[in-house]
């Protein structure tokens, strides 16, 4: 009787030991993702700066040519798409599209992926992410989707946030870099690019909806989807006052950056005065809004452009893009050739550190005999970073965010389980997203070019 009861005693002891060394594992294995992207932004400066001191670069010199503007742009965008969610126009823009596809799994996929790609285009696509997703996982709950649906959906609104960013000057990171380069102007880029995404954004709709089977029931189940997501956001209310003065300030801001050359006036002063505006309409008419914005994404591109900036400076970049006009006289396979790398550096290293890295190669190009299509040349550089930042779930700006939101919001398969998509989910996926991006803007370079 003793000897069970000291078995039992000693395995209760070994359990919980186990279950407290689990608990310290999860801690420290939780730490350390919570601190990963700081660990990224510390290493890209410690290296950048080490590097920088190795080659006896002055961090002076580094910093006098730092892309200060790319940095502007970018946190005025985020704030101003704060001043526009603040009006309700992305919650109702949503409900709209639940009515209009009346919760078919097929037309609530493509609708909302074509919305997120306008949505995208105009304002920062992680945001867009963000303000879209409450709704979303209302109606995704409610309709009672599988894991397969979810990984399809999540995997197309990725893909079409990156090429909503890539479709206009401002939508991401590595459109303002290269609208703030010099080698095309404002109203170039987006004549040459929407189209071109648009394209993209189009085929991939069409392959990820051809995913999903058609519903065989008699919609009753969609039909309360739709009902439980309007009575949950019925007391939205719409600021269309607000709303209406900031579409005229964005157009203002838009046409600006058309038609002011940079050198009278840069585009990061357009956007600080365009944001100043808005800011001023938003309190004359009482509307109150919480700032808010994501420091740590900041932090990281400024690593980015600082590291990029140190390696421009060693001149290995230049030797790079030497070798490469040296040994492929074709000019259109030799943007063909970049596009390829930049796409595979895009896709391992993330969109941020392979548009920072990747831009002087574009420039010297774009300034030598490439000089005439160069505007095409940025449109071939930012299509290969787009469909590099839709090959794995860290390629993407919102490819975490996007997964850990998903994660938490607690969707269901029909057997109860929770619903998990991750790295290893998107993996396959990504490989369709990329091939379909990279394949349609190397066939039009070639057409083009």
């Amino acid at each position: 009787m003793m000897a069970n009861t000291m078995a039992i005693e000693n395995k209760t002891v070994l359990a919980t030991g186990d279950s407290v060394v689990g608990r310290r594992k999860n801690t420290v294995a939780s730490k350390l993702k919570s601190s990963g992207s700081l660990v990224l932004i510390a290493a890209m400066f410690i290296i950048g700066a080490v590097l920088a001191l190795s080659c006896g670069i002055p961090i002076k010199s580094v910093m006098g040519n730092y892309s200060y503007d790319v940095l502007v742009i970018l946190i005025i965008m985020e704030l101003f798409t704060n001043l526009i969610a603040e009006t309700g126009i992305m919650q109702l823009l949503a409900i709209k599209i639940a009515e209009l596809s009346k919760g078919r799994k097929r037309l609530c996929l493509m609708m909302f992926g074509g919305m997120m790609f306008l949505i995208s285009s105009c304002l920062n696509n992680i945001t867009a992410v963000m303000m879209i997703l409450p709704i979303v996982f209302v109606l995704l709950k409610t309709l009672e989707v599988d894991k397969k649906y979810v990984c399809v959906f999540f995997a197309a609104i990725l893909a079409l946030s990156n090429t909503g960013g890539a479709a206009s000057p401002v939508g991401d990171f590595p459109a303002i870099v290269i609208m703030t380069s010099g080698i095309t102007t404002f109203l170039s880029y987006l004549t040459h690019a929407f189209p071109l995404f648009a394209l993209t954004s189009l085929v991939l709709i069409a392959v990820w909806g051809m995913r999903v089977k058609k519903e065989n029931d008699d919609g009753g189940i969609r039909k309360l989807a739709v009902t439980n997501l309007k009575s949950q956001y019925k007391n939205i209310e719409i600021r269309f006052d607000v709303l209406k003065w900031l579409g005229v300030v964005f157009v203002g801001m838009f046409l600006a950056w058309s038609f002011v050359p940079q050198n009278v006036m840069p585009p990061e002063v357009i956007a600080i005065l365009g944001y100043g505006a808005a800011m001023l309409i938003c309190s004359l008419k009482g509307l109150k809004v919480e700032q808010k914005m994501d420091l740590k994404s900041v932090l990281t591109i400024a690593s980015f452009l600082f590291f990029a900036e140190v390696v421009s400076e060693t001149g290995i970049l230049s030797m790079v893009a030497g070798y490469l006009q040296a040994n492929i006289a074709n000019p259109k396979i030799l943007v063909m050739a970049i596009m390829l790398i930049t796409s595979v550096v895009a896709g391992i290293f993330s969109a941020g550190p392979a548009a920072a890295a990747m831009m002087p190669i574009i420039i010297q190009l774009c300034n030598g005999p490439l000089s005439a299509q160069s505007d095409w040349i940025a449109v071939a550089y930012a299509a290969a970073i787009c469909a590099g930042s839709s090959l794995f779930m860290w390629s993407a700006t919102a490819g975490f965010i996007l997964s850990g939101k998903v994660n938490g919001a607690g969707i269901t398969d029909a057997d109860g389980s929770n619903t998990s998509w991750g790295v290893a989910q998107y993996m396959k996926y990504g490989f369709v997203n990329y091939a379909i991006q990279i394949s349609i803007a190397l066939l039009v370079m070639a057409i083009i070019l």
